[in-house]
């Protein structure tokens, strides 16, 4: 009994296991997790599974179907060149926003002077249609400062009575005064015989 199990322990130490080589591709898959993954999912001999290599990949004759070289940009200088084109084009809409705004604002600004100046014409049409100038211009008597004239007129007629009436009462002080300084002819300091005040005739009323 006891040969026997240990002929049956030397046989099991004494057996050779024969392991199929890998090859290359093999290797390398059994580092990477995915691609280990696929080859276990390859080898798998279950009724209800069926494993398709590349499944997920197009076939070369679909019209999905892109090289892995044609996934990528392999023209470095044509996406440099977008990317400054992109720059550019952005600074230019830059500075034609800010042209449009700024022609926005001189067209309001000039809409608003001449506005003003319509307006500032119909004021002067306006003024030119009523006389408003001639209004400016006149006195505040009826009375021409450059000629020395009255006005026609009853205003005239009033103040030119007004003036002589006042030259009328001022030469009839006068006269007063100089009748009741001296009683005789002459003054007495100088002894020169004395002018008498001239007393112009009382002024009449307009209408009269």
């Amino acid at each position: 009994m006891v040969l026997t199990q240990f002929c049956l322990a030397l046989t099991s130490l004494l057996a050779q296991v024969n392991i199929a080589p890998q090859t290359r591709k093999e290797r390398q898959a059994a580092l990477f997790r995915d691609d280990l993954e696929k080859m276990r999912l390859g080898q798998r001999r279950e009724s209800y599974y069926v494993y398709e290599e590349g499944g997920v990949t197009p076939q070369p004759d679909s019209l999905s179907y892109i090289a892995d070289a044609d996934r990528f940009v392999t023209d470095g200088v044509a996406l440099n060149k977008m990317e400054r084109d992109a720059a550019v084009n952005k600074k230019e809409q830059m500075f034609y926003n800010r042209r449009m705004v700024r022609a926005q604002n001189e067209e309001v600004r000039w809409r608003t002077i001449e506005t003003q100046h319509q307006m500032e014409q119909r004021r002067l049409e306006e003024m030119r249609e009523n006389h408003s100038f001639a209004r400016s211009n006149k006195t505040s008597m009826p009375y021409n400062p450059i000629n020395l004239r009255y006005d026609d007129g009853h205003d005239g007629e009033r103040l030119r009575y007004s003036d002589e009436s006042l030259r009328y009462r001022g030469a009839l002080r006068a006269e007063h005064l100089q009748r009741r300084m001296t009683s005789t002819g002459y003054d007495p300091i100088t002894g020169a015989p004395i002018e008498r005040v001239h007393v112009p005739e009382a002024p009449k009323r307009p209408g009269q």
